[in-house]
């Protein structure tokens, strides 16, 4: 599948352009041939590519990536095993300058060379994936509403969770540019109204889809993983854990979907089921104050 992904990719707009240099750095790595996936799978977007890569490929070579500037290494003998993708062995910071490099200065996570082209963005790469694999239409319309809610609803999560936690540790593993307009006192009722909105919405289409199911299974279309459940696989966890939302009241087939998940975890889900509520219970302490005192996300449902 690999000439054919990448002669699709432009389709999602997911290519990075590749310098004389980044393409040197590549073959210098050993990261020319194949599949070769960049991120850090205990978080809620490296998830959705490190469920969806086993679904239609076999052989894929990870490197994790790290919240700093390390430079590429073998992954030390003591590193969180629940925060690593199995399999991978070597470690690269997010802001090191092997890995501005090779995704042409943007530096995000998650990122997927095939055949040494770089391709990012989580729900774009799904997207590439499911088209090139011919995934049916209730696939790529779940697919297609993830991917064009994604930036709003990841702008909740910063406001109703990440702002908070990131100001708390002084921005140690962020950009903090990307952080202080957001959080406790930032935004007005009006902004944070219309983002509530964008989440109803999400969340009802969903509740929708598995109301029109004869039971709820784990699985957003049929009797098995397909690359939706790839794409809509970090929302409850995220909303729930990081913004704070009473998902189980509100959405509960949703829920009640995402506990099948949990006791069946997908192959590529362990570090995010396992090692992202560690990361969410450090946005609960450091918003504790604050939601106390009214910064909650759940008045906008009352």
């Amino acid at each position: 599948m690999g000439q054919g992904a990448a002669k699709l990719c432009g389709e999602v707009n997911t290519g990075v352009n590749m310098s004389p240099e980044a393409k040197a750095a590549m073959v210098t790595n050993g990261w020319d041939k194949g599949y070769v996936a960049f991120g850090f799978t205990a978080s809620e977007t490296s998830v959705k590519v490190a469920t969806a890569l086993p679904q239609v490929q076999e052989n894929v070579k990870w490197v994790t990536v790290s919240f700093n500037d390390t430079a590429l290494m073998d992954i030390p003998e003591d590193f969180d095993q629940n925060m690593m993708t199995p399999g991978s062995t070597q470690i690269l910071g997010v802001k090191s300058e092997l890995y501005s490099l090779i995704t042409d200065g943007v530096a995000c996570m998650p990122a997927l060379a095939i055949d040494g082209q770089m391709y990012n963005g989580s729900e774009e790469i799904v997207k590439m994936l499911a088209v090139a694999n011919k995934s049916p239409k209730e696939v790529m319309d779940l697919i297609e509403l993830s991917l064009k809610n994604n930036d709003k609803l990841l702008l909740a999560c910063k406001h109703f969770g990440w702002a908070g936690m990131h100001k708390y540790q002084n921005y140690a593993m962020v950009n903090k540019d990307h952080y202080v307009d957001y959080g406790n006192g930032n935004k007005d009722a009006a902004w944070e109204k219309d983002i509530a909105d964008v989440i109803k919405a999400f969340f009802g289409k969903l509740e929708a889809v598995l109301a029109a199911k004869p039971k709820i299974n784990g699985f957003f279309v049929g009797e098995s993983q397909t690359l939706a459940d790839a794409s809509l696989i970090n929302w409850v966890q995220s909303f729930e854990g990081v913004c704070g939302l009473d998902v189980k009241k509100h959405y509960p087939l949703c829920y009640a979907n995402w506990d099948l998940v949990k006791a069946s975890p997908p192959s590529g889900s362990l570090p995010f089921i396992y090692g992202f509520p560690v990361f969410c219970g450090y946005v609960t302490d450091a918003n504790k104050d604050a939601r106390l005192a009214g910064f909650d996300i759940n008045k906008y449902w009352e």
